[in-house]
């Protein structure tokens, strides 16, 4: 019998605003080994009887009998047949939403209309069901614990993190309570880190699909439970689990727990525009769900359009600025004028179809590109977008040589997990911005917000040379427990023993040994990062020095913890290390430089600098800053253009902080360069 053919959807209409349509299933009554059955009725989603919509994950095997639907075969895939067949009502139809029967999957242009309004689907449910599913041994244990652990997060205000000093101790009992609850049972806890070990909590659309709902339930066959009870236990489990990364999916998982928590006082992000069904800008968001999962690579950007801060609002694009104080009365001005643009964009929306005033085209979910342009063009949006600064480029982390495939060397691919921690993109460091009056920050060329690139898989923009490097280490890899093997690092770069420490100093005076430590552990980046920014108290007036007394610390305690031989110092340098090292912590240094320095490379350039880069990056390379540039970034000459390599930190706080910029812009330091990258 012939497959299932879709009726299409109503037109978008030629006048006017067309409402949100899609399909909704209404699935037959039966037993479990019934046939599956079902029919499909088209719907305004705004405007829709009653239903459920169904969150799950697709994986990849068919299902042994396909879901008959008006009469006709439709395949699908096994754990939706599991789904269904458990969701499934003995002596009455069931009404569900389900993304893989409500849409026709084979066609594209259907497609890319029903993901432009997916969070609809969520949003006007009744509730989602999240279908986790077969049971497995444990499960009610599982089931139980999360009930009491979420009971104890709620009567806590939801949230274990950016709490305030007063709450301290409250927090930490309530943590010591639920970790001790976890470990009376070690049989418990191992069941409950294998729940959160499946596929659902790797899935992109999952993430949108949990957030625009407003209520969720958690279902694994018949067992049901309100699945915030089971996120409670995320960061317990996370906690357990060692990692050399921040931002693992199940912390990712955490902060939508507090999201969701009525008040949301201990919201883990900056209000800047308190924009509603956001859950914060997207490029923080794709770097919180790097190491997520899609089945299209397209939709690791596509699923985030209906939960972020430019997707919800474009005209951000238009009129973002940088501000370090987001409530000053400026900024509540652009505040006000930004909803009123925004306002004023629906109006515009509603007059015809297409028109999507104030969206850039890489904005808009569109599956008749491919993945390369989808990417390449969002990348390209995130630079142009005012007020024009290059944080993603700091998400590029080339596994491979660069070059070897079709994707442009400047192009992130975020359907490839996390290598590395980002070293630009937090806002730490000021390379290549400085204070002044420019229209933007970085200079592009050929890049307009408008209009289509002529060169599209070239990015031309300015910025200067700073230097070449002349030696490099090999790949450095750390495990968990451990830090960078720091002494066989200097033996590869100088060629002579780590110890005893020499009077060998770099151009401020630092000894070479202090300076590789804290090159490892990307300098003030490295403290404030291993204590999640959590090691000053908010109101201090400078938190840039403390970090870098802290690094300092750090590793000296390291130089002098690791090994006794330190004769060659004077009696007053000696003296000196021992001071900073009694404020520093062997703990914090190791975890730092694990975090910045695995899966890069210890590299000296031409003038004496010590950095660390990509893994990729190869002697002859050269260190450049980009205009609008957080970072410094690693750039490869070639014979008419660049190749991008990466992200780089390098040990000098006059191009780490923005100083030589100013120098470049202002007295002609060094020469602006135009580069172009492919």
């Amino acid at each position: 019998m012939d497959q299932y053919r879709y009726r299409p959807l109503p037109p978008i209409a030629d006048i006017g605003h067309t409402p949100p349509f899609t399909r909704l299933l209404l699935l037959a009554p039966g037993a479990a080994s019934d046939t599956l059955s079902c029919s499909l009725s088209t719907v305004d989603i705004q405007n829709a009887p009653p239903y459920e919509a169904l969150s799950y994950s697709w994986g990849r095997i068919s299902a042994e009998h396909p879901l008959w639907c008006d009469g006709r075969p439709l395949t699908i895939r096994r754990n939706l047949d599991f789904a269904l067949r458990h969701l499934r009502l003995p002596h009455q139809g069931r009404r569900l939403w389900v993304d893989a029967v409500c849409i026709d999957q084979t066609n594209t242009d259907e497609r890319s209309r029903q993901v432009r309004y997916m969070r609809l689907m969520y949003k006007y449910a009744n509730r989602t069901i999240v279908w986790l599913g077969l049971k497995v041994p444990g499960i009610q244990d599982v089931i139980r614990l999360s009930q009491i652990v979420g009971d104890i997060r709620r009567a806590s205000g939801g949230a274990f993190v950016h709490i305030k000093d007063t709450e301290m101790g409250q927090v930490e009992q309530e943590l010591d309570l639920i970790t001790e609850i976890i470990d009376t049972d070690p049989e418990v806890a191992k069941h409950l880190a294998e729940f959160f070990d499946r596929e659902y909590f790797m899935r992109m659309w999952c993430v949108q699909e949990v957030v625009v709902s407003a209520w969720c339930v958690a279902r694994c066959e018949e067992l049901e439970v309100d699945f915030m009870a089971l996120l409670s236990c995320a960061i317990h489990v996370n906690m357990r689990r060692s990692s050399l990364f921040v931002g693992k999916p199940l912390e990712f998982w955490n902060m939508i727990y507090m999201l969701k928590q009525p008040g949301r006082s201990n919201l883990p992000r900056k209000a800047e525009h308190d924009i509603e069904g956001s859950v914060g800008p997207i490029l923080s968001i794709l770097s919180g769900t790097r190491d997520f999962k899609a089945t299209d690579p397209r939709d690791k950007i596509f699923s985030l359009f209906g939960i972020t801060d430019e997707g919800l609002m474009p005209v951000l694009a238009l009129t973002g600025v940088m501000a370090s104080d987001h409530n000053s009365p400026s900024m509540r001005l652009l505040k006000e004028a930004q909803r009123s643009q925004a306002d004023f964009s629906e109006r515009m929306n509603r007059t015809g179809p297409g028109i999507d005033y104030g969206r850039n085209k890489a904005l808009k979910a569109d599956y008749s590109k491919s993945h390369i342009e989808v990417y390449r063009d969002f990348t390209r949006f995130m630079m142009q977008r005012s007020p024009r600064l290059l944080d993603v480029l700091s998400h590029v982390q080339h596994l491979g040589e660069p070059r070897s495939d079709s994707f442009p060397s400047w192009v992130p691919k975020w359907y490839q997990p996390r290598s590395v921690s980002r070293i630009g993109g937090i806002g730490v460091f000021l390379a290549g911005l400085c204070d002044g009056h420019f229209p933007y920050f970085a200079v592009l060329h050929d890049s307009h917000l408008s209009r289509t690139s002529i060169r599209p898989n070239t990015l031309s923009i300015d910025g200067y040379n700073v230097d070449r490097v002349v030696a490099l280490s090999e790949i450095i890899e750390v495990g968990v427990s451990e830090g960078p093997p720091v002494e066989d690092l200097w033996y590869q770069i100088f060629g002579t023993p780590f110890y005893p420490l020499s009077r060998q100093v770099n151009q401020e005076g630092e000894l070479l040994q202090m300076v590789l430590c804290k090159a490892l552990s990307a300098g003030s980046l490295g403290p404030a990062a291993a204590t999640s920014f959590k090691l000053l108290p908010q109101n201090r007036e400078d938190p840039k020095a403390e970090y870098q007394s802290q690094a300092h610390a750090d590793a000296a305690f390291y130089l002098t913890s690791a090994h006794e031989d330190v004769s060659s110092l004077s009696a007053t340098e000696f003296a000196s290390l021992i001071e900073a090292a009694s404020r520093g912590s062997l703990a914090r240094f190791t975890r730092s430089s694990q975090m910045f320095s695995h899966n890069r490379r210890l590299y000296l350039t031409q003038n004496g600098f010590l950095g660390i880069g990509p893994r990729v990056m190869a002697k002859g390379d050269e260190v450049c800053v980009l205009f609008g540039a957080r970072v410094p970034f690693i750039l490869r000459r070639m014979q008419d253009h660049h190749v991008f390599i990466g992200e780089t930190y390098i040990h000098d706080d006059g191009i780490m902080w923005g100083k030589l910029t100013e120098g470049v812009r202002f007295r002609n330091q060094l020469p602006i360069m135009t580069f172009d990258i492919r």
